[in-house]
């Protein structure tokens, strides 16, 4: 029985030996030294930190909100004196000159601010502009985007998106400010919609 107990709380020292190692617990080298004079033993300890990589992007509004920057065009008919078109008419009178329409864009509503952030590598951000609702509209370098700040936009205008980087472990902020050129009297009447995806990187 003496025998049989020892036997059983050697097996139980050994499988809680071995399951320390399986577990991952930390394991330390083990020396000795003897003799005469100076003696020494060593024992080397690994550390490690593991700091997992985030990234963080925020264009306009917090959370899943998505802005949109608008344009609507104003035509004016000429004549002796110039006409707005009401927004609802049929078969009203006009002293139309005879002339083409002008057509002008009104100015965008606000801007939009930028944060970018991350602990990999400098950061980057690309833009991607969707494929157009309709043709007959805009193109896409009739969009340029004006930068305050130090996160510029990536290009200049649409047309050209490219790529801004930014540097690690420091937050980037900046107001892009949206503005639509081109030549609006050649645009089909239509309502143009598209969407930009903005992307941030860290590798």
């Amino acid at each position: 029985m003496i025998r049989s107990s020892i036997a059983h709380r050697m097996l139980a020292i050994s499988v809680a030996a071995l399951s320390l190692f399986a577990g991952g617990a930390a394991v330390a080298e083990s020396q000795y030294g003897s003799g005469t004079g100076t003696i020494t033993a060593q024992a080397n300890v690994k550390l490690s930190v593991v700091v997992p990589k985030l990234i963080l992007l925020r264009v306009g509004a917090t959370n899943t909100t998505q802005d949109t920057v608008s344009w609507t065009s104003a035509l004016s008919i000429p004549g002796v004196a110039p006409t707005t078109p009401l927004a609802t008419a049929a078969n009203t009178n006009v002293d139309w000159s005879g002339a083409a329409p002008t057509v002008t864009t009104t100015t965008a509503a606000g801007a939009l601010t930028v944060y970018a952030w991350t602990n990999a590598g400098n950061g980057t951000i690309n833009c991607a502009v969707a494929a157009w609702n309709a043709t007959g509209g805009p193109a896409n370098a009739n969009f340029t985007v004006a930068t305050t700040g130090t996160l510029q936009h990536p290009g200049a205008n649409l047309g050209a998106c490219a790529s801004t980087g930014f540097a690690s472990n420091t937050v980037a902020t900046g107001t892009w400010t949206y503005a639509l050129g081109g030549t609006p009297a050649s645009w089909l009447a239509n309502t143009y919609t598209t969407t930009i995806t903005y992307t941030a990187q860290g590798i």
